[in-house]
């Protein structure tokens, strides 16, 4: 006999960070950036009177009926309004982007420079540029425009600290006439060209700006951070080019999930009962 389904738990992320007051302990903890705090108070004030309340009545001045909705966070962070912004963000895409074919490439770094770029969160900056300039170089050597949208990740599927780039492009270009051709993408040539895009970025920052996480705290001169930079990964910095697709919206699906939608579902949290 099929085990009954588990009751429904509402917004279980909130239930998480409010039992047992773990929410409460994590801030007297400290360490939490401004972001996360900004964004946890959102979260756990959505749909309470704390953000305000609407108050809806009959058009009958003779019917008793009241109604009070409580304001939402419209906050990322927020599985409720996280999930209703993607699709509305997904809606607008699909009627934005040109129906033409696409392809989607992840540029990811060597793992010996995630600390780096965790405690340097600035550098993260340059990234999204460096991997779409790869691209432009690429489309303009044969003339052609292409069009480019993506998104910085900085976490992997095991909500671990992983900074890498998502680009997706359109799979060919307008030449200087505005005329449609075909464009297809070398791997080992774009995994050069990125490779060698962030080393030069990298050792173009002066060391005395930057905060050396304890992995690397034995790089303590110029020569020790040129080094790091020409050596790390090797020749391990993988592009990842995914099949092409005959239009935009699969694409546009996917990239969704990575802009708009929540980090983690509600759904994975629901079994959770303390904090």
């Amino acid at each position: 006999m099929a085990s009954a389904p588990p009751a429904y738990t509402p917004r279980p992320l909130k239930n998480l960070f409010t039992a047992n007051g773990c929410w409460a302990d994590l801030l007297e903890a400290g360490g939490l950036r401004q972001i996360e705090v900004e964004s946890i108070s959102k979260m756990l004030a959505c749909g309470t009177s704390i953000l305000g309340v609407k108050h809806y009545t009959c058009g009958n001045e003779h019917c008793p009926h009241v109604k009070y909705l409580c304001n939402t966070c419209h906050c990322r962070a927020c599985p409720s309004c996280g999930k209703k912004s993607t699709d509305q963000w997904i809606a607008v895409q699909n009627n934005r982007l040109p129906d033409c074919p696409w392809q989607h490439l992840v540029f990811t770094l060597p793992d010996t420079l995630w600390p780096l770029f965790f405690y340097n969160r600035w550098l993260l900056d340059a990234l999204f540029r460096l991997a779409a300039d790869n691209l432009i170089y690429t489309a303009k050597r044969r003339g052609l425009r292409v069009g480019i949208f993506g998104a910085l990740h900085t976490y992997g599927r095991r909500l671990n600290w992983h900074p890498h780039v998502h680009l997706s492009v359109t799979a060919g270009g307008l030449d200087e006439q505005g005329v449609w051709k075909n464009l297809s993408f070398h791997k080992e040539a774009l995994r050069r060209r990125w490779m060698w895009l962030v080393r030069d970025y990298l050792l173009g920052q002066p060391l005395s700006q930057l905060t050396m996480p304890p992995q690397l705290a034995h790089i303590l001169c110029e020569s020790d951070w040129r080094r790091l930079i020409l050596t790390a990964g090797g020749q391990h910095w993988h592009i990842h080019l995914s099949k092409k697709t005959e239009n935009g919206r699969k694409t546009v699906n996917s990239r969704g999930r990575y802009l708009k939608k929540p980090p983690i579902s509600g759904s994975r949290l629901a079994h959770y009962t303390c904090g």
